[in-house]
């Protein structure tokens, strides 16, 4: 038994669920005949070193007494429902926090020394005191929303794709991932948050929970659009029943951007037919899901919470099984979780010698190989 560590079972169970998995079950991947040694913590060598690549956990923490402290952003709002915040935030969610923010840190430098100036709608609505009708009147004209345009989209993933594209032109990149990075096998969790928002003077960004159903992409881009418009940097889940004040003013906003409520309440009170008939009648007119109709007549008790989770739950099940608009392309994959934006100024940086090509590999998370081939494929791409 020399040669036999005696590990926390405690910590042995944390390092088990970074990765979603209970301890018995790396325990018996690792070896069946010792499952049970393992689980009790008392492990080979070989063993834990095995468990700690089961784990992605670096080894050394296998060694401490109890597990390390839920990990915590002082400059970044919880703003989840109350449910939801008592969990802490996983390591999946940092891994993708953290990536993100790397890649500010880059661009923001970029920014500056190229004299970017501040962008004058960060935080606005909270310096002028501005209310949700008025905030969202202030983001529809900041990103020069075209009415005519969003009533071409013929589907959510075409009207997401076209307030992105509007979004970033403002300075906003955005972000869209349903994965870790490049890991399929670690997919996002919906249920822990929707998106995120990083507020930042000169290079501010969202990100959105690719796993979550197409038709709520657009409602969440608004929603952490709003934050940004107030100044907040934050997780959200959008939830319809938050009763976080920041969260219930930022749903507002983004209904309000979408489905402008004279609008909408004028034409609920012409249009006849039951629920569903109404509902669908407002989707021809506002061209927009009816995940995000179906929300705002919840808002505006037209439909009740039931009605609404049956909408909502429709619309995931009819979700592409794609988790982004990349759509299998991989190059416009590349973009779409990089923030277009940001993917072609690195790629065009790289191409013409300004930045290495192993700087852009690292910057957009992929090999600089493909970084040439991205640029000469983005001229193709949807701006």
């Amino acid at each position: 038994m020399s040669d036999t560590l005696n590990l926390s079972p405690e910590v042995l169970h944390w390092a088990a669920n970074q990765v979603g998995d209970s301890l018995e079950d790396i325990a018996r991947t690792i070896s069946k005949r010792s499952a049970d040694k393992i689980i009790a913590g008392h492990l080979t060598p070989s063993q834990a070193v095995k468990f700690a690549a089961a784990a992605r956990v670096p080894f050394g923490y296998l060694f401490l007494p109890r597990p390390p402290a839920p990990r915590v952003r002082p400059e970044l709002v919880d703003f989840r429902t109350i449910h939801a915040a008592a969990t802490p935030l996983s390591r999946d969610f940092f891994e993708v926090y953290d990536d993100v923010k790397f890649k500010l840190a880059w661009y923001k430098d970029f920014l500056e020394r190229e004299g970017a100036e501040p962008l004058a709608f960060v935080g606005q609505g909270r310096r002028q005191s501005l209310g949700s009708v008025q905030l969202a009147a202030n983001i529809r004209q900041g990103l020069q929303l075209d009415s005519g345009a969003m009533a071409k989209a013929s589907t959510p993933e075409d009207l997401f794709g076209y307030l992105a594209g509007r979004v970033e032109a403002t300075g906003i990149l955005v972000f869209k991932n349903g994965i870790v990075g490049n890991n399929t096998s670690r997919p996002l969790s919906v249920a822990e948050f929707r998106g995120f928002a990083i507020s930042d003077p000169v290079a501010p960004a969202v990100f959105i929970n690719g796993r979550d159903a197409p038709a709520a992409w657009m409602f969440t881009l608004m929603h952490e659009v709003a934050h940004i418009w107030q100044g907040d940097s934050g997780v959200s889940d959008a939830a319809t029943t938050s009763v976080n004040n920041d969260e219930r003013f930022c749903n507002a906003v983004a209904a309000e951007v979408l489905v402008p409520s004279v609008e909408f309440t004028a034409l609920w009170e012409k249009t006849n037919g039951n629920l569903t008939e109404r509902l669908n009648a407002m989707r021809r007119h506002f061209k927009v899901s009816l995940l995000v109709l179906a929300r705002r007549a919840l808002e505006f008790r037209f439909i009740d919470e039931s009605l609404y989770r049956d909408v909502y739950l429709t619309s995931q099940k009819s979700a592409s099984k794609a988790e982004d608009s990349g759509g299998g392309n991989f190059y416009a994959t590349l973009a779409v979780r990089n923030s277009k934006k940001l993917a072609k100024r690195v790629a065009s940086l790289a191409t013409s010698g300004n930045i290495s090509l192993r700087e852009a590999g690292q910057l957009l998370n992929t090999n600089p190989n493909n970084v040439v081939t991205f640029y000469e494929k983005q001229r193709a791409l949807p701006a």
